[in-house]
């Protein structure tokens, strides 16, 4: 009998559903169920995520597949990480998860180094200095909702929080966790340091499972409801990068890289264990945790974000583009025309991202760009995120002392040639593009291990080689790319260590 997983797979601004089947020849076929926006509303007072809402859009397309007859071996939700829910003992969700970007956490990185420095912090967590981090979150919930950080309440990242609705199961699965600036790396576990300086409960803390890890079927009731059997919850990678990372094509012997792309750009290493912790906090880097007992060591670069919001303040100005279109007069805009730090805070929750993008190269004394000048100043986002991500993955290879000949670029983007051929030049190296929905992927073969069906890493890597056709760039016009990034790097202020 052939096993049917399901996957959702949730982004900032949508979530998409998965049905995925192993075959007898060893591919992953995968058939999308259903797709939705992740909507966020404004609830007492902050910018919140409506994970009812996404349950909701769930449970229909479970509702479709049991009137078509499908049965499912299992389910498993990824999504970004550091926000959270907080639910009671009696299994009651408290309010809605705030999303990261809402201004609840403005000014919190500062109230951190007022109890420890980040550079103790790292030790402790080996989680880069982050504003929107699940630790100045939950700072943020103390000062305002104390109370709700008591009696035995316990906090759920948004993966692990929707596969609760369905399994009833409270644990954090490990990527996640690490992604907290609450948990060791080393140790493991749950850092009770952490919870200690900042006066949070340890009751806050869920257990923590490994990704593959069974949770538990549904209910008998729900099924019934669903019209399907009783499926198993498998909980995947729940933090998107660590469920990418399984479905990366590499083959044995590669020295390789990635980049998950969407939002934000995670450019990205697979390691044994956390890097060398002086270097990467000095590069801001994470180590947080990948499948099958794997570090994953990645720079976070503001990418998509960008041209997201660039679009919908072009859409309010009566200005409509595609992405595709955006991307095709980004091609006929002038190149090296000018560059942004898209990690700047300016660009992290503007009212207006064009605005901001104006803005930004008149205090660096650039040449201006039109708000309207689609082409031009999606070109100088585009250019500016390929160069960040050659610092990246400088920064991952300074650290580690590995070297890079391959890099995979995975995810939402990857499908954009032109993004890909920037990315090859920008990095002089080449870029092999695919698979394009790789966090649905990794989760996807992460429940196929958890259901036995799979080995481990090495089998999974082995069906994506067989199931994805993957495209290659080479880079093109190096020396002028050379030559730019320099310019970019010191308008940036970027250092090597």
């Amino acid at each position: 009998m052939t096993n049917n997983y399901l996957a959702a797979d949730l982004g900032s601004s949508g979530g998409k559903v998965f049905l995925g089947t192993l075959t007898k020849e060893g591919k992953l076929t995968m058939r999308e169920a259903g797709r939705f926006a992740t909507l966020r509303v404004f609830f007492r007072g902050h910018l919140s995520i409506n994970v009812y809402e996404i349950y909701d859009k769930i449970f229909q397309i479970l509702e479709q597949l049991g009137r078509e007859g499908i049965v499912l071996s299992g389910f498993g939700v990824d999504s970004w990480a550091s926000d959270f829910g907080i639910v009671n003992p009696q299994g009651e969700l408290l309010g809605l998860p705030v999303f990261y970007r809402d201004k609840r956490t403005e000014g919190m990185q500062e109230e951190v180094e007022q109890v420890i420095s980040y550079r103790d912090l790292y030790k402790l967590t080996t989680q880069r200095r982050i504003q929107d981090s699940t630790l100045c979150q939950l700072l943020a919930v103390k000062r305002e909702h104390p109370r709700l950080l008591e009696h035995g309440n316990k906090i759920l990242h948004l993966g692990d929080l929707l596969m609760f609705f369905f399994s009833g199961k409270v644990c954090s699965e490990i990527s996640a966790a690490s992604y907290s600036q609450l948990f060791s790396m080393r140790k493991q576990k749950w850092e009770q340091e952490v919870f200690d300086l900042f006066g949070l409960p340890g009751s806050l803390k869920p257990p923590v499972v490994w990704s593959g890890r069974c949770l538990g079927q549904i209910s008998e009731s729900l099924a019934g409801r669903l019209g399907l059997n009783r499926f198993e919850v498998i909980a995947p990678p729940v933090h998107d990068t660590s469920a990418a990372g399984v479905a990366v094509p590499a083959r044995p012997g590669e020295n390789w890289a990635f980049i998950s792309t969407g939002s934000w750009y995670l450019v990205s290493m697979e390691l044994s264990e956390p890097a060398d912790l002086s270097l990467s906090y000095q590069y801001n880097l994470s180590n947080t945790a990948l499948a099958f007992g794997k570090t994953l060591l990645k720079r976070n670069v503001c990418a998509m974000w960008i041209i997201q919001e660039c679009r919908q303040a072009w859409e309010r100005r009566g200005i409509a583009c595609s992405y595709d279109s955006i991307a095709a007069m980004a091609a006929q805009a002038e190149p090296f025309y000018g560059f942004i730090d898209t990690d700047d805070p300016a660009f992290y929750n503007p009212e207006d991202m064009t605005e901001a993008v104006v803005s930004w190269l008149e205090q660096t004394g650039q040449r201006r760009v039109g708000q309207n000048d689609v082409g031009q100043m999606a070109r100088i986002i585009y250019e500016s995120i390929a160069f960040k991500c050659r610092y990246g993955l400088e920064a991952l290879q300074r650290t580690t002392g590995r070297r890079v000949d391959t890099l995979y670029v995975v995810g939402g983007t990857s499908k954009v040639a032109f993004l890909n051929e920037m990315l090859a030049s920008a990095l002089n190296l080449p870029v092999t593009a695919g698979p394009g929905e790789a966090a649905a992927a990794g989760n996807l073969l992460m429940q196929a291990v958890g259901a036995g069906e799979l080995s481990g890493d090495e089998e999974a890597r082995a069906v994506m080689q067989r199931s994805v056709a993957l495209e290659r760039f080479e880079p093109k016009e190096a020396g002028a790319w050379d030559l730019h990034y320099q310019e970019f790097r010191q308008l940036c202020g970027l250092q090597y260590f």
